[in-house]
């Protein structure tokens, strides 16, 4: 029987460690750390199978937009597409109040990348008009109900004092 580099490792770190046991003794360890070590590499070589399906079942990465992807085409249609009450996806056609989540979702679409291709100011807001105020009017809303942070600065200066 051949023995490999590994098993010659093994058999001198273990003799190394019982120098005064039986050859029989030290088979033994090598088997054990042997059968460990292809343990650990089923265990190591799962996880890695494991991690990689996570990945994939967390949904497909974005796809490139072009301009040939659009349902909507004239600049005149892209302008409007962003209306009062609504919002029109200008890959399918589609209006609902915000596009975010249905680029994501549907189109697999990053909203900076589809704001580039549709020719939109980079910041501008995938939502209608009418949803976009609310929006704001619930962040400034949920603004002035957190205690402010120079109100709770002076109420520690005043607790310590």
């Amino acid at each position: 029987m051949a023995i490999d580099n590994e098993d010659l490792q093994l058999f001198k770190i273990i003799y190394s460690q019982y120098p005064d046991k039986p050859m029989e003794f030290i088979q033994e360890e090598v088997l054990k750390a042997k059968m460990a070590l292809l343990e650990n590499s089923e265990v190591l070589a799962a996880k890695a199978a494991s991690e990689s399906n996570a990945a994939e079942e967390k949904g497909p990465r974005f796809v490139e937009l072009k301009k040939s992807d659009l349902m909507l085409k004239t600049r005149n249609e892209i302008d409007n597409a962003i209306a009062e009450d609504s919002i029109t996806c200008c890959i399918c056609g589609k209006k609902m109040n915000s596009l975010g989540a249905h680029l994501k979702r549907v189109h697999h679409v990053d909203p900076k990348d589809y704001n580039r291709v549709c020719g939109y100011p980079e910041g501008t807001n995938l939502m209608s008009k009418n949803c976009l105020v609310k929006a704001r009017a619930n962040v400034e809303k949920a603004l002035s109900m957190r205690p402010s942070r120079n109100r709770s600065a002076d109420s520690q200066d005043s607790n310590m004092g």
